[in-house]
């Protein structure tokens, strides 16, 4: 007997969609935020960027740059895990009622 759409094994869990939502943004824009500051470094090994005013200018941020690519790894990680447990979580009740009783 298949549940009824509305009953408990239907429900919408907000704790597993905002898992889900931190981890697809986690890992978006830690992937984004790297590509970006490398891309940006990358840029700016010739130094500065003078237009023809001869206004000179740097052409990136040192600490911005540095702490994205310090911190990417991590949020990708966080990222990670989150999906991986939100993955748990939802295959938690097929595995538990899966198995009958171990002891006697």
């Amino acid at each position: 007997m298949e549940p009824p759409e509305d009953g408990p094994g239907r429900r919408i869990n907000p704790f597993e969609i905002a898992l889900w939502v931190f981890g697809v943004v986690a890992v978006t824009s830690a992937i984004w935020g790297a590509e970006w500051a490398n891309g940006t470094q990358s840029l700016a090994n010739g130094g500065y960027y003078c237009d023809a005013a001869g206004n000179c200018t740097e052409r990136y941020d040192y600490v911005q740059v540095h702490t994205v690519l310090t911190l990417a790894p991590s949020v990708m990680t966080a990222g990670l895990i989150a999906i991986v447990v939100v993955l748990a979580l939802r295959a938690w009740p097929a595995v538990r009622s899966a198995h009958g009783r171990v002891g006697i």
